[in-house]
């Protein structure tokens, strides 16, 4: 199939009220040259659009050359995306048979478009070099790349084709993946896949037939090592820096020892974190793939101006209100003062501290909305306990109206992300019963038993309750003891007392 050349989709996006079907909300945004604003590659053009009822930028992508599969794969990877929280990608729209285009390359007058969120930011290799003096802003990137990389790494998809100019960077430092052409997601599976990828970013011996969910481990390792030898040593930026490679070239992997920046970066082993990061290259080289090591050796340290600075501030205050032995005389009101600091860095765990102190008045007025400012500042930070204060803002009433069922989407939210108490307090709800849910100690098992196994001594403590008095299973003290036993080796006192009172003679 052939597509309009890029001056014929310019002029059907200038009336655009015309020529989308379900899109015709959307604007132009226009330069100064008065022409839509825009960026072109290989396969499309973006344009950037305004929709007139919200306000709210997208981009539009508009095809210019066939990929075969591509209708399929972009509806795949749009209903992958769906479902996907995060911050490090945009959600997607494909539309089929959307934009009304009159061109002479084809017959055709109806062609289908990407929807995406605009994303005000730079490519990876400008935002270097327009930073190459600043120390902070270039240990931040790669630290938030590397945190970036870890969470990568673990989910069941891939990107497929990171290069710095699929990789924009916001003025805060905060990074977004875009061009999602050679995305790899589990409906895919079996597949071929349909681009390889840049070659400089690639592993060598990459073919369509590696198309799966470890198809970015060397890119990403490769990216994580370039952007930390560039906080060691910024003259690496000016050779070894564009939009097509970092660090390394195709020719390169066909003797990596002899190559210029190979030999470079080994003057820089001083640093434990490349030591650890070369290791991590050599291996995923030599195997294509990150199978035998972890994701976590990629994770770098913080910047002490910024995150381990926010984490010193927020262990102070926490040492006031932990280690105060007379809880009574404790400075809310200087701890205060720390959490806000720690926060306003960005420190999640202090977020949501904050968001505590204006719920409970601790240093600070009691103000509900105020604490759920802070809460959702946390949460979107990556601090599951904040989604957990959420729920019981929703549970109690506290600054919204009292919706159990609200409640329980934000604990299992909360569970999500990872906190595990959360499960303890659903298999509370359903134990006890709350408002409109009825007593069910099959389901309140359910949730014990999932904390239990996630290693929460509550959960174990409740789990052995629930067994010792058959509610929601069968009554079986044997289990019972055994996970009074386990929870009491993690230092769970009611655990110890069960226990006790389960051997007591009758």
């Amino acid at each position: 199939m052939n597509y309009p050349l890029i001056s014929e989709y310019i002029e059907a996006v200038k009336s655009a009220e015309d020529n989308f079907e379900e899109l015709s909300c959307l604007r132009p945004v226009l330069g100064d040259d008065g022409l839509p604003v825009m960026t072109s590659g290989n396969f499309a053009v973006v344009f950037k659009m305004k929709d007139e009822q919200s306000g709210k930028f997208y981009a539009v992508k508009c095809f210019t050359k066939e990929q075969e599969g591509r209708n399929e794969s972009y509806k795949l990877i749009a209903d992958e995306l769906e479902y996907v929280s995060s911050n490090y990608l945009t959600p997607i729209r494909f539309l089929e048979k959307e934009l009304f285009v009159d061109t002479d390359q084809t017959t055709e007058t109806e062609f289908p478009v990407l929807l995406m969120d605009w994303v005000d930011g730079i490519p990876m290799d400008k935002y270097i070099q327009k930073n190459i003096n600043n120390q902070y802003a270039l240990e931040l990137l790669a630290f938030r790349f590397s945190k970036l990389a870890t969470w990568l790494l673990t989910q069941p998809f891939a990107h497929g084709d990171l290069k710095p100019e699929n990789i924009l960077v916001k003025e805060d430092c905060s990074i977004v993946l875009v061009d999602y052409d050679g995305m790899y997601v589990p409906a895919m599976q079996g597949q071929k896949s349909r681009e390889l990828g840049s070659p400089n970013f690639r592993h060598p011996l990459r073919t369509e037939d590696e198309f799966n969910e470890r198809i970015d481990d060397f890119s990403i390792v490769l990216i994580v090592l370039s952007l930390k030898a560039f906080t060691l040593n910024t003259e690496l930026i000016g050779d070894y820096c564009t939009n097509d490679y970092m660090l390394f070239k195709e020719e390169d992997y066909l003797c990596l020892s002899k190559c210029e920046a190979m030999i470079s970066i080994q003057n820089l082993l001083d640093d434990d974190e490349l030591k650890m990061l070369i290791g991590v290259f050599l291996i995923v080289f030599a195997k294509c793939d990150l199978t035998l090591t972890s994701p976590r050796l990629l994770t770098l340290n913080n910047p002490k101006t910024g995150y381990a600075y926010g984490e010193y501030l927020y262990n102070q205050a926490r040492n006031l209100c932990d280690k105060a032995e007379d809880k009574s005389k404790i400075d809310y009101k200087k701890a205060f003062k720390l959490f806000i600091n720690a926060a306003n860095i960005g420190y999640a765990d202090a977020q949501c501290c904050v968001g505590c102190c204006y719920k409970h008045g601790y240093g600070t007025e009691k103000d509900y909305s105020e604490a759920r400012v802070w809460y959702d500042k946390s949460s979107k930070n990556g601090c599951a306990r904040a989604l957990r204060h959420i729920a019981m803002c929703y549970e109690d009433g506290l600054g919204v109206e009292k919706d159990i069922n609200q409640a329980i989407n934000w604990y299992k939210k909360a569970i999500e992300s990872g906190d595990k108490y959360s499960m303890v307090i659903i298999g509370s709800i359903y134990y006890y019963g709350k408002n409109e849910i009825a007593i069910n100690h099959v389901e309140a098992f359910k949730w014990y038993a999932k904390a239990a196994e996630e290693g929460d001594s509550d959960g174990m403590w409740r789990l052995g309750m629930c067994y010792e008095n058959g509610m929601g299973v069968n009554m079986d003290w044997d289990m019972a003891r055994e996970w009074y036993e386990k929870a009491s080796k993690l230092g769970n006192k009611k655990a110890k007392n069960a226990l006790d009172n389960l051997d007591l003679p009758f």
